[in-house]
């Protein structure tokens, strides 16, 4: 029996931004994560923000592979939801389960290794930097596999086309953060202050209060009723390796694009302790746009997902065209707002005027670059849905390590062009990707893949 994922009545665009509009808020939530731990954490100074700025971007770069191998059952989920194959969905998710399980056995070599690449990253005028980064992202390596296992519940949810529910999941997780940074950070309730320490775990409590929530749903009576997912499976090796196959590229394809960044990053860090601090607060300001640009993506991928299981292709198509529409000129409008008043923005965070000049040429320049970075993440959504991802993947790791990063060292370490001219040459990467992205698409080789 075949049924379209959402009702026909409702035009494409207001299909997007049924899904898009809650995920938005939820990024938001997301966001506001690192920006509370940024906040609480810059009463200890300037050595403490450039710490969280460099590990979180670090920390991050191996968080979005764990997680989003496991996003990527959207695709799986969709189609079913598409087909109206409620029970296979229950199937999914234990298949999700089992990969959880053999991906969290890598994680406990993560520790070591934040410990020897902060120590190679941080500045080498930095003071504490390296030792607070280092502490930082060890203590938030526990909550690696609490994260996996919630991404397993947030596709059950978004694949069908949920929003609203991780939306109200992660707001409520932000409340928690927020509560548990007051009392850990600076020490309250008797309890001693923890400085970054505490910010760090307080991060992964508050993910913790997100799995309890996360199988709550999962394992509500309705949805073992509806989707069986109250019976444990074992899945067989082909029916893992086909979410490996899926998962593991569109994972590592953000672990290589983030990565690269990372190493950016670390480029400017080269410059000092205050052009880092005003690296990490201009980023804390474009994640606002990639947030909402990373909505309308997952917004594609589910409905390209949906509407191909369903055996719509040409809908799906339309769906993602009408999303690239919508990601273009959200994250274009959200742009503007940083050249307006750029000064008052980086002020918030900080008062040191050097700080506060470099951070308003990197703010001039993200507000450029946000329609061509809205092209390309909602298009790497799109084709994720059509269950494309080692193509993106390869193409991130040749357009980054072969272009991007070479571009950056030599515009910082030979042409001398500072931070401005480094965020230059992020500028022309993520053109070019968006480019490639949109080319592959319209070939339309992702209508012929099989996802089970």
């Amino acid at each position: 029996m075949t049924q379209t994922p959402i009702k026909e009545t409702r035009s494409l665009n207001m299909q997007v931004l049924a899904i898009a509009t809650p995920l938005v808020l939820q990024n938001m939530a997301q966001t506001m994560l690192g920006v509370i731990d940024t906040w609480f954490i810059s009463s200890i100074g300037t050595e403490a923000i450039a710490a969280l700025g460099l590990a979180g971007v670090i920390f991050f770069t191996f968080y979005v592979f764990y997680r989003n191998s496991l996003n990527a059952l959207v695709a799986f989920i969709g189609r079913a939801h598409g087909s109206g194959d409620n029970k296979k969905i229950g199937e999914i998710v234990w298949r999700g389960f089992a990969v959880v399980g053999l991906l969290s056995l890598s994680v406990l070599v993560l520790p070591w290794f934040f410990t020897w690449i902060m120590g190679i990253a941080a500045p080498a005028d930095s003071g504490r930097v390296a030792e607070y980064g280092a502490l930082y992202m060890r203590i938030r390596s526990t909550e690696i596999p609490i994260a996996m296992f919630n991404a397993v519940g947030w596709a059950f949810l978004v694949g069908r086309g949920d929003s609203r529910t991780p939306m109200f999941m992660m707001w409520a997780m932000v409340a928690v953060n927020i509560l548990l940074d007051w009392i850990m950070v600076p020490g309250n309730l008797g309890v001693p202050a923890l400085g970054v320490a505490g910010a760090a775990w307080a991060t992964v409590l508050a993910n913790l209060f997100n799995l309890v929530v996360t199988s709550l749903i999962l394992w509500s009576p309705k949805n073992r009723a509806t989707f069986d997912t109250g019976r444990p499976r074992l899945s067989n090796w082909s029916d893992i390796r086909r979410v490996i196959e899926i998962g593991l590229p569109a994972g590592f394809g953000d672990f290589i694009e983030i990565g690269s960044f990372s190493v950016f990053f670390a480029f400017i860090g080269s410059l000092g302790t205050q052009a880092l601090a005003a690296n990490q607060i201009a980023v804390q300001y474009m994640s606002i746009s990639f947030t909402f640009g990373l909505a309308i993506s997952m917004a594609a991928s589910t409905l390209v997902s949906q509407f191909v299981g369903a055996g719509d292709p040409s809908t799906a198509e339309k769906a993602a065209y009408r999303a690239l529409a919508i990601g273009m000129g959200g994250m274009g409008l959200i742009g503007l707002t940083y050249i307006i008043a750029p000064e008052v923005l980086m002020s918030v965070f900080t008062d040191d005027q050097t700080v506060i000049s470099a951070g308003v040429a990197i703010l001039s320049i993200i507000a450029i670059y946000q329609i061509f970075d809205g092209a390309g993440i909602v298009l790497s959504g799109a084709l994720m849905g059509g269950g494309d991802t080692t193509f993106t993947m390869i193409t991130r790791l040749i357009l980054a390590w072969g272009f991007f990063l070479p571009m950056a060292w030599l515009a910082i370490f030979r042409l001398d062009s500072g931070v401005t001219g480094a965020w230059i040459t992020a500028l022309i990467y993520l053109s070019t990707l968006a480019v490639v992205y949109f080319l592959r698409f319209r070939g339309g080789k992702w209508k012929e893949i099989e996802l089970s």
